[in-house]
């Protein structure tokens, strides 16, 4: 299936700025992290912790406690654009970047888009270099494929991850 077409079987998963992150008083950390609330009941919290990288914990449906904190992807540049999570059947997305003076406003350098299955203590990670960084995901209804989506003035690029193959390389226009 190219870029632009269909199976018929895949929506937009709303983003985590969409769900659970609270608004109102929110904090500068709060741009870098966000919590949703999946479909089964649980919950996922990532955050970008500065010098420190990407970092998970999650929560089952109807509990108190979380799990400890989760080093998905080491970095010491800086934090930028915020942490995006969508979910679609117990199949979770993330994308996250960083790069040196991108919290000033300069691109990523490190564009970071994460899926995890079922107990979510393992996260497929893929890091594309020197990238604008990735805008939306695309999840199919059963879970079993994520496309991460960017469209740019040069056209659509985008990465494939399948739950048998895990991530592709990244189509550029």
């Amino acid at each position: 299936m190219g870029a632009g077409e269909s199976s018929g079987d895949e929506h937009r998963a709303p983003l985590a700025g969409q769900g659970t992150a609270a608004k109102a008083g929110a904090s500068d950390e709060d741009a870098y992290q966000s919590t949703l609330k999946l479909s089964d009941g649980r919950t996922v919290h990532v955050r970008l912790v500065k010098g420190t990288g990407v970092q998970e914990r999650h929560q089952a449906a109807g509990a108190t406690t979380w799990s400890k904190w989760h080093t998905l992807y080491r970095t010491t540049t800086d934090r930028c654009q915020g942490v995006d999570l969508a979910e679609v059947n117990g199949t979770v997305s993330l994308i996250a970047d960083f790069g040196r003076y991108c919290s000033d406003g300069e691109p990523p350098t490190e564009s970071i888009a994460g899926v995890a299955q079922g107990k979510l203590s393992d996260w497929d990670i893929n890091v594309t270099k020197d990238f604008d960084g990735w805008e939306d995901t695309s999840i199919n209804d059963d879970g079993s494929r994520v496309l991460f989506l960017y469209n740019s003035d040069a056209g659509l690029y985008y990465l494939r991850w399948e739950q048998s193959e895990g991530f592709e390389k990244v189509v550029t226009p």
